[in-house]
């Protein structure tokens, strides 16, 4: 008897001391449904899907709205033309969801993963990564790069100041640059690669592209050069080969501007104001296919169907950009404002008599012209909201019972900044409103480049 149970309490023993290991767990400690890894294909897809939303939903819905270009009509986007109802919470998903923890993190990893390994996924990103930084801090000014993207290492980042973005902005996008022009024999972005397909030519241009852009936000600074922004031109699209997102039909995968305007909030915004009378005076040909005749609610070309266009970069911009920059380096700006407007024109289905017709009246084109033309063609697109706060055009006037002295010239910070960043955001959440949208008589949250 005696033997029989110290047998059984070695036994008990050896069992206790197993379970007390846990190694019997180990085999299910891993969600299959929640990957600890994701390869660099699947991160890119994904990036890229979430900056066409960033880039293309909350943000340009309510810049068209200070721009006039639209008018809000119903709810909230009525109050949105008196610059009311607009708060830290509607940049929560722009900014955190889309951007911080959604398509910006994603690259953070594929540079990580890639760098010094797989040179053309790393190029990709970082000149996606660039855009992202300018679409961010072109909104609201100051943004955490520096230390962004560590994780519980560090919840609450520091934020770089503007003109730090910028410097980080064409740093991304020169080395982007030659990591896509640098022969690799490891994996390539292919299929996954939403935008190019993987032609690493095309990701070239786009980011000498945004190169064009950005330096070109500098023209109210003392490092803007009109000659580095047509070298920059130079090296980009020649047409054909523009940066078009192109969207899918289903309702998940719509163009943002449709899913607002036609699915989910019909009737909340309406296609009348400063431009379309500007449109109007001007014999535009483009405003029928800006606008239904009978339906003001519908964008025909940009947000007239699931599948409408977005452009991250075209041709007809860098031309514009480049008729702005021959202008300040005291050139005639007026053949390449032509050769823009034709390339929009083209682009968005205006027949090539009307285009003519049109473009005969271009002569003589001033920076006001190269401006207003500008703004025409990059309609529901943001960069407009950029122009009109370096440039001043077109000269718009604030709406009328406003709740700002004048049109807006920054965003708030998102409320989630206040909520578990707080000791780091550059604006006190005690800001009075003028301040909040840098329109307050001593400009005191205005952006770098818009002194």
């Amino acid at each position: 008897m005696m033997k029989k149970t110290l047998i059984a309490v070695a036994a008990m023993g050896l069992v206790m001391t197993t379970s007390c290991s846990k190694e019997w767990l180990e085999d299910y400690k891993v969600d299959p449904t929640r990957p600890t890894d994701v390869t660099e294909d699947v991160l890119l897809t994904s990036a890229q899907a979430y900056y066409a939303m960033a880039s293309g939903d909350v943000i340009p819905r309510l810049t068209s709205i200070f721009m006039q270009q639209m008018t809000g009509t119903d709810r909230q986007s009525l109050a949105h033309n008196r610059y009311a109802q607009i708060g830290e919470g509607d940049f929560n998903t722009p900014w955190g969801d889309l951007s911080y923890a959604g398509g910006m993190y994603d690259l953070n990893l594929i540079i990580g993963k890639t760098s010094g390994n797989s040179p053309h996924y790393s190029g990709v990103a970082k000149i996606m990564m660039a855009a992202y930084l300018g679409n961010m801090t072109d909104c609201f000014g100051d943004i955490p790069y520096s230390q962004a993207f560590q994780g519980e290492d560090n919840l609450q980042p520091v934020f770089d100041s503007q003109e730090d973005i910028y410097n980080s902005i064409f740093t991304l996008l020169d080395e982007g640059i030659a990591e896509c022009g640098a022969a690799s024999s490891t994996r390539s972005p292919g299929s996954d690669d939403l935008l190019y397909g993987g032609d690493m030519d095309s990701w070239v241009k786009f980011a000498y592209g945004l190169k064009a852009r950005y330096l070109n936000h500098l023209s109210e600074t003392a490092g803007y050069s009109a000659a580095d922004v047509i070298a920059a031109c130079d090296n980009s699209f020649t047409g054909g080969d523009d940066a078009i997102f192109n969207f899918g039909s289903s309702a998940n995968q719509a163009n943002p501007w449709y899913q607002f305007t036609q699915v989910d909030r019909n009737g909340y915004m309406s296609q009348f104001g400063y431009m379309y009378d500007h449109m109007a005076n001007m014999n535009d040909p483009r405003i029928d296919l800006y606008k239904d005749a009978s339906d003001s609610t519908l964008m025909v070309f940009w947000g007239g169907s699931a599948s409408s266009p977005q452009p991250w970069m075209t041709n007809f911009e860098l031309l514009f950009i480049r008729a702005e920059a021959e202008q300040r380096s005291g050139g005639d700006p007026t053949a390449t404002l032509v050769a823009a407007i034709s390339e929009n024109m083209d682009f968005v289905g205006v027949a090539s008599a009307d285009r003519d017709a049109y473009v005969a009246g271009m002569a003589g084109a001033d920076l006001q012209k190269v401006m207003e033309e500008k703004y025409v063609a990059m309609f529901s697109q943001s960069e407009s909201w950029t122009d009109w706060r370096r440039t001043g055009y077109p000269a718009l006037t604030v709406y009328p019972g406003a709740n700002l002295v004048d049109i807006p010239r920054r965003l708030p910070y998102p409320q989630d900044e206040y909520l578990y960043n707080s000791s780091n955001v550059p604006m006190p959440l005690s800001a009075s409103p003028d301040e909040k949208f840098g329109t307050d008589a001593g400009g005191t949250y205005k952006l770098w480049w818009d002194q």
